[in-house]
Protein backbone atom coordinates (compact mmCIF):
# COMPACT_ATOMS: atom_id res chain seq x y z
CA UNK A 1 0.00 0.00 0.00
CA UNK A 2 1.51 3.72 -1.09
CA UNK A 3 2.31 5.90 1.96
CA UNK A 4 -0.43 8.33 2.90
CA UNK A 5 0.49 12.05 1.89
CA UNK A 6 0.52 15.07 3.88
CA UNK A 7 -1.39 18.48 2.22
CA UNK A 8 2.41 19.68 2.51
CA UNK A 9 3.76 16.53 0.85
CA UNK A 10 1.46 17.09 -1.90
CA UNK A 11 2.44 20.77 -2.28
CA UNK A 12 5.87 19.93 -2.31
CA UNK A 13 5.55 17.49 -5.06
CA UNK A 14 3.62 19.33 -7.18
CA UNK A 15 6.20 22.13 -7.00
CA UNK A 16 8.70 19.79 -7.88
CA UNK A 17 6.74 18.53 -10.97
CA UNK A 18 6.05 22.23 -11.91
CA UNK A 19 9.95 23.16 -11.86
CA UNK A 20 10.98 19.86 -14.02
CA UNK A 21 8.04 20.57 -16.39
CA UNK A 22 9.06 24.34 -16.60
CA UNK A 23 12.86 23.86 -17.52
CA UNK A 24 11.65 21.17 -20.14
CA UNK A 25 9.07 23.66 -21.44
CA UNK A 26 12.05 26.18 -21.29
CA UNK A 27 14.62 23.88 -22.65
CA UNK A 28 12.19 23.17 -26.00
CA UNK A 29 11.59 26.81 -26.22
CA UNK A 30 15.25 27.49 -26.49
CA UNK A 31 15.81 24.51 -29.04
CA UNK A 32 12.99 26.12 -31.58
CA UNK A 33 14.61 29.76 -30.81
CA UNK A 34 17.80 29.19 -31.15
CA UNK A 35 16.36 27.40 -35.08
CA UNK A 36 13.68 30.06 -35.76
CA UNK A 37 14.90 30.31 -39.03
CA UNK A 38 14.68 27.33 -40.04
CA UNK A 39 11.35 26.66 -38.48
CA UNK A 40 10.33 29.80 -39.72
CA UNK A 41 10.81 28.89 -43.40
CA UNK A 42 9.27 25.47 -42.51
CA UNK A 43 6.29 26.87 -41.29
CA UNK A 44 5.88 29.63 -44.37
CA UNK A 45 6.38 26.49 -46.85
CA UNK A 46 2.72 26.44 -47.81
CA UNK A 47 2.50 30.04 -48.91
CA UNK A 48 4.78 29.45 -52.24
CA UNK A 49 7.07 32.72 -51.79
CA UNK A 50 4.09 35.17 -50.66
CA UNK A 51 5.37 37.65 -48.41
CA UNK A 52 4.12 37.53 -44.62
CA UNK A 53 4.08 41.51 -42.73
CA UNK A 54 3.70 42.55 -38.80
CA UNK A 55 2.59 46.42 -38.18
CA UNK A 56 3.52 46.95 -34.88
CA UNK A 57 7.04 47.48 -33.34
CA UNK A 58 6.78 44.46 -31.31
CA UNK A 59 4.50 42.25 -33.67
CA UNK A 60 7.30 39.98 -34.86
CA UNK A 61 9.07 39.42 -31.27
CA UNK A 62 5.65 38.39 -29.86
CA UNK A 63 4.87 36.01 -33.46
CA UNK A 64 8.71 34.86 -32.69
CA UNK A 65 7.93 33.66 -28.87
CA UNK A 66 4.10 32.44 -29.81
CA UNK A 67 6.40 29.89 -31.73
CA UNK A 68 8.81 29.24 -29.79
CA UNK A 69 6.70 28.17 -26.92
CA UNK A 70 3.99 26.17 -28.83
CA UNK A 71 6.57 24.65 -30.64
CA UNK A 72 8.51 23.80 -27.11
CA UNK A 73 5.62 22.52 -25.64
CA UNK A 74 5.26 20.10 -28.38
CA UNK A 75 8.66 19.19 -28.18
CA UNK A 76 8.72 18.51 -24.79
CA UNK A 77 5.21 17.39 -24.68
CA UNK A 78 6.45 13.45 -22.95
CA UNK A 79 8.00 15.50 -20.39
CA UNK A 80 5.43 17.40 -19.49
CA UNK A 81 2.56 14.11 -19.72
CA UNK A 82 5.20 12.08 -17.91
CA UNK A 83 5.21 14.96 -14.97
CA UNK A 84 1.62 14.89 -14.79
CA UNK A 85 1.06 11.50 -14.77
CA UNK A 86 3.61 11.11 -11.87
CA UNK A 87 1.44 13.53 -9.42
CA UNK A 88 -1.37 11.76 -9.85
CA UNK A 89 -0.66 8.31 -9.69
CA UNK A 90 -0.27 7.98 -5.73
CA UNK A 91 -3.93 8.96 -5.80
CA UNK A 92 -4.30 6.06 -8.96
CA UNK A 93 -5.98 2.42 -8.17
CA UNK A 94 -3.50 -0.57 -9.59
CA UNK A 95 -6.38 -0.95 -12.31
CA UNK A 96 -6.25 3.11 -13.35
CA UNK A 97 -2.20 2.64 -13.30
CA UNK A 98 -1.98 -0.20 -15.58
CA UNK A 99 -4.51 2.22 -17.85
CA UNK A 100 -2.70 5.16 -17.59
CA UNK A 101 0.82 3.56 -18.26
CA UNK A 102 -0.51 1.39 -21.64
CA UNK A 103 -2.07 4.48 -23.21
CA UNK A 104 1.07 6.56 -23.13
CA UNK A 105 2.40 5.81 -26.47
CA UNK A 106 -0.15 5.69 -28.39
CA UNK A 107 -1.19 8.52 -27.25
CA UNK A 108 1.76 10.38 -28.41
CA UNK A 109 2.16 8.76 -31.61
CA UNK A 110 -1.56 9.31 -32.26
CA UNK A 111 -0.66 13.44 -30.95
CA UNK A 112 2.53 13.54 -33.52
CA UNK A 113 0.09 11.87 -36.23
CA UNK A 114 -2.91 14.74 -35.52
CA UNK A 115 -0.42 17.37 -35.64
CA UNK A 116 1.21 16.48 -38.80
CA UNK A 117 -1.87 15.58 -41.00
CA UNK A 118 -3.19 19.23 -39.55
CA UNK A 119 0.00 20.78 -40.83
CA UNK A 120 1.20 18.91 -43.74
CA UNK A 121 -2.26 18.06 -45.20
CA UNK A 122 -5.15 20.29 -43.82
CA UNK A 123 -3.32 23.61 -43.40
CA UNK A 124 -2.44 23.98 -46.84
CA UNK A 125 -6.16 22.73 -48.23
CA UNK A 126 -7.59 25.44 -45.97
CA UNK A 127 -4.64 28.15 -46.91
CA UNK A 128 -5.33 27.81 -50.60
CA UNK A 129 -9.33 27.68 -50.53
CA UNK A 130 -9.10 30.98 -48.02
CA UNK A 131 -6.78 32.95 -49.87
CA UNK A 132 -8.27 31.21 -53.43
CA UNK A 133 -11.56 32.86 -52.16
CA UNK A 134 -10.14 36.56 -51.27
CA UNK A 135 -7.85 36.91 -54.26
CA UNK A 136 -10.54 37.05 -56.74
CA UNK A 137 -11.55 40.74 -55.65
CA UNK A 138 -8.75 41.47 -53.17
CA UNK A 139 -4.89 41.92 -52.78
CA UNK A 140 -3.49 40.02 -49.93
CA UNK A 141 -1.40 41.47 -47.19
CA UNK A 142 -0.82 38.45 -44.50
CA UNK A 143 -0.17 39.55 -41.05
CA UNK A 144 2.91 37.25 -39.54
CA UNK A 145 0.70 36.89 -36.29
CA UNK A 146 -2.20 36.04 -37.35
CA UNK A 147 -1.15 33.67 -39.84
CA UNK A 148 1.07 32.01 -37.59
CA UNK A 149 -1.56 31.83 -34.77
CA UNK A 150 -4.10 29.94 -36.96
CA UNK A 151 -1.40 27.07 -38.36
CA UNK A 152 -0.81 26.52 -34.69
CA UNK A 153 -3.83 26.66 -33.52
CA UNK A 154 -5.10 23.92 -36.10
CA UNK A 155 -1.68 21.93 -35.80
CA UNK A 156 -2.54 21.52 -32.03
CA UNK A 157 -6.17 21.37 -32.70
CA UNK A 158 -5.65 18.07 -35.11
CA UNK A 159 -3.07 16.70 -32.70
CA UNK A 160 -6.05 16.97 -29.69
CA UNK A 161 -8.16 15.49 -32.14
CA UNK A 162 -6.50 12.38 -32.74
CA UNK A 163 -6.49 11.81 -28.90
CA UNK A 164 -10.25 10.87 -29.10
CA UNK A 165 -9.55 6.76 -29.41
CA UNK A 166 -7.02 7.27 -26.49
CA UNK A 167 -9.90 8.70 -24.21
CA UNK A 168 -12.61 6.81 -25.12
CA UNK A 169 -10.41 3.25 -25.09
CA UNK A 170 -9.15 4.78 -21.29
CA UNK A 171 -12.73 5.76 -20.37
CA UNK A 172 -14.07 2.31 -21.14
CA UNK A 173 -11.41 0.22 -20.19
CA UNK A 174 -12.42 2.05 -16.53
CA UNK A 175 -15.53 1.54 -16.88
CA UNK A 176 -17.20 4.20 -18.15
CA UNK A 177 -18.60 3.87 -21.41
CA UNK A 178 -19.99 1.19 -22.78
CA UNK A 179 -19.81 0.06 -26.55
CA UNK A 180 -24.00 -0.16 -26.66
CA UNK A 181 -24.16 3.05 -25.85
CA UNK A 182 -21.74 4.76 -27.65
CA UNK A 183 -23.23 2.79 -30.68
CA UNK A 184 -26.49 3.96 -30.30
CA UNK A 185 -25.43 7.74 -29.65
CA UNK A 186 -22.78 7.74 -32.51
CA UNK A 187 -24.83 10.59 -34.42
CA UNK A 188 -24.17 12.59 -31.37
CA UNK A 189 -20.93 12.11 -31.46
CA UNK A 190 -20.30 12.60 -35.66
CA UNK A 191 -22.06 15.79 -34.98
CA UNK A 192 -19.77 16.87 -31.99
CA UNK A 193 -16.67 16.51 -33.64
CA UNK A 194 -17.78 18.45 -36.95
CA UNK A 195 -19.03 21.29 -34.67
CA UNK A 196 -16.06 21.52 -32.97
CA UNK A 197 -13.60 21.34 -36.12
CA UNK A 198 -15.76 23.67 -37.57
CA UNK A 199 -15.20 26.28 -34.56
CA UNK A 200 -10.98 26.00 -34.91
CA UNK A 201 -11.18 25.72 -38.65
CA UNK A 202 -13.79 28.05 -39.36
CA UNK A 203 -14.52 27.03 -43.09
CA UNK A 204 -17.95 27.88 -45.31
CA UNK A 205 -16.68 25.12 -48.12
CA UNK A 206 -18.42 21.64 -46.57
CA UNK A 207 -16.16 19.47 -49.01
CA UNK A 208 -13.23 20.73 -47.17
CA UNK A 209 -15.00 20.56 -43.58
CA UNK A 210 -15.60 16.90 -44.94
CA UNK A 211 -11.96 16.45 -45.29
CA UNK A 212 -10.68 17.69 -42.89
CA UNK A 213 -13.56 15.60 -40.70
CA UNK A 214 -13.34 12.96 -42.13
CA UNK A 215 -10.00 11.09 -40.34
CA UNK A 216 -11.35 12.31 -36.66
CA UNK A 217 -14.80 10.52 -37.56
CA UNK A 218 -12.76 7.73 -38.44
CA UNK A 219 -10.93 6.96 -35.78
CA UNK A 220 -14.05 7.57 -33.99
CA UNK A 221 -15.93 5.23 -35.49
CA UNK A 222 -12.61 2.80 -35.44
CA UNK A 223 -12.85 3.23 -31.61
CA UNK A 224 -16.29 2.08 -30.77
CA UNK A 225 -15.27 -1.41 -32.55
CA UNK A 226 -12.33 -1.54 -30.29
CA UNK A 227 -14.35 -0.97 -27.33
CA UNK A 228 -16.87 -3.43 -28.46
CA UNK A 229 -14.01 -6.29 -29.48
CA UNK A 230 -12.90 -5.40 -26.02
CA UNK A 231 -15.85 -5.71 -23.77
CA UNK A 232 -16.39 -9.29 -26.22
CA UNK A 233 -12.75 -10.52 -25.19
CA UNK A 234 -13.36 -9.47 -21.59
CA UNK A 235 -16.66 -11.83 -21.11
CA UNK A 236 -15.21 -14.81 -22.77
CA UNK A 237 -12.71 -14.68 -20.44
CA UNK A 238 -14.97 -14.30 -17.05
CA UNK A 239 -16.91 -17.16 -18.84
CA UNK A 240 -13.68 -19.29 -19.21
CA UNK A 241 -13.11 -18.45 -15.11
CA UNK A 242 -16.37 -19.24 -14.53
CA UNK A 243 -16.71 -22.63 -16.14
Amino acid sequence: MDKQMTVTDHLGELRYRLIISSVALLAGATVIYLNMDKVIMWLTAPLSGKQLYFIGPADGFFTTIQIAVVGGIMVSLPVLIYQAIAFIMPGCTRQERKTIFSAIPPALILFALGAGFGNQVIFPLVLRFFMGVGEGYLNPMLLGGKYFSFLLLLTFGMGVFFEIPIVMIALSRLGLVKSRKLRNTRLYGYIGVLLLIGLIVPTPDVLTLVAISAPVLLLYESSIWVIYFMEKNKMKKENVNYA
